[in-house]
């Protein structure tokens, strides 16, 4: 896929196509989602991600195979993280993770998170590329949605939800 290294790659919807924007730091700004006054160092998290434009891509027995590998790898990866619940839909995937920030370099989640898209993005791009297939090259959307689980409770809900997400 030429010329996808030369610039950040933003999924954004135009017409039906993926398009392309360099970052200028003067221009754009962001406004983060996640909580100014949170440790995101630690403790337990419900996550989803989604694929870039919701395309059911995540069916492919290849790329499913990608995502369970790399998300079994992230407790070697980053000291201090834990896997818990973990389901992958055609669209989009939902899990719970755990992060002990006692250990050194502990990750925050936003670098535990990144490390899987980009991981897995790389993977699958390694796989297309070698296998002959056609694809975008781009697989997540940008960011993802968290959760901050704050009880047992909200822990068990969102376990069960992930347990039976697949026949809802």
């Amino acid at each position: 896929m030429p010329g996808f290294s030369r610039a950040k790659l933003i999924c954004k919807q135009r017409g039906k196509m993926p398009y392309r924007r360099m970052y200028n730091a003067d221009r754009f700004t962001r406004r983060s989602l996640r909580m100014s006054t949170h440790d995101y160092t630690a403790g337990a998290y419900f996550i989803t991600i989604r694929t870039c434009q919701r395309e059911p891509l995540l069916g492919t027995p290849e790329l499913h195979a990608i995502l369970l590998e790399t998300w079994q790898a992230l407790p070697g990866r980053f000291p201090g993280v834990t896997l818990d619940e973990f389901v992958i839909m055609p669209d989009h995937m939902h899990f719970i993770l755990w992060l002990n920030n006692t250990v050194e370099n502990a990750p925050t989640l936003g670098m535990v998170i990144g490390a899987y898209k980009s991981l897995t993005t790389v993977a699958w791009l390694k796989h297309i590329k070698d296998t002959g297939q056609e694809g975008s090259g781009l697989l997540w959307q940008r960011n993802y949605f968290e959760h901050i689980l704050q009880s047992k409770l909200q822990l068990e809900q969102r376990r069960q939800y992930i347990r039976n997400n697949p026949t809802q």
